[in-house]
């Protein structure tokens, strides 16, 4: 009686681990599941995890080749510290340059001011404007390549689609991918630069290994964060 049962039921249990191990293999395409298996490091905080979703857009959708991405990029100043990009690339047009924010929850901002809002329930957080964070980066990445000219800047802030942003008073320059602006709109509409193409290979040689460099001068750049901020906050006090 009992083999009777089991064989009854064998068909319909295949079918059920069929359909359980087709639905992890979706699971996986579509939640970068395979990458993350494979790169955990790459997956380890909600900053680094949203670079990497950059990351693999640009590669598998956008087709960039990988050795034109640079992330964590790392510029000196004029003032002997560093400027630190997320991710960038080089490109036929200028450079892109993206400032990840992986941020959920309600965030509120103006484009003119420095200081945007956050709330996640009822959590209650700031943080710098990020298209000024951008505009110093183009600031810092210009005056490092000057001698190759006024090489074209693309600066872009990505949400990863996260959050739900509310911003005003966007200027011309201000790209909000997702909300006022689109990567395949901006490319489209940006014309090659003759500069790029007289350059292309000594600014990437130049930029490659100020990308991802020795923990020592990540700390460095995390000391001087939090000098600036410790600074700022003695000065409200």
């Amino acid at each position: 009686m009992n083999q009777a049962i089991i064989q009854l039921c064998l068909p319909f249990l295949l079918i059920a681990a069929g359909m359980f191990l087709l639905a992890g293999l979706i699971w996986l395409f579509f939640n970068h599941g395979i990458d993350k298996l494979r790169h955990p490091e790459e997956w380890k905080d909600q900053g680094s995890s949203g670079e990497r979703i950059i990351y693999r857009t640009l590669v598998d959708q956008m087709h960039v080749p990988e050795n034109q991405i640079l992330r964590n990029v790392y510029v000196p100043t004029t003032d002997g510290k560093t400027s630190e990009i997320d991710l960038l690339v080089i490109s036929k047009k200028g450079i892109l340059i993206f400032e990840c924010k992986n941020y959920a929850g309600n965030i509120y901002g103006d484009a003119r001011r420095k200081k945007w809002i956050q709330y996640v329930g009822k959590k209650k957080s700031f943080f710098y404007n990020p298209f000024m964070q951008n505009r110093s980066h183009v600031k810092h990445l210009k005056k490092y390549l000057e001698k190759y000219g006024d090489i074209p800047m693309i600066p872009m802030v990505t949400t990863i689609t996260r959050g739900n942003w509310k911003v005003k008073n966007y200027s011309s320059e201000d790209n909000l991918l997702g909300y006022n602006s689109h990567l395949k709109d901006i490319l489209s509409n940006t014309p090659d630069s003759e500069l790029m193409a007289q350059h292309f290979k000594a600014i990437l040689t130049k930029l490659q290994p100020l990308s991802r460099p020795d923990e020592s001068v990540r700390k460095e750049h995390i000391n001087q964060i939090t000098e600036v901020k410790t600074k700022s906050l003695n000065k409200q006090l």
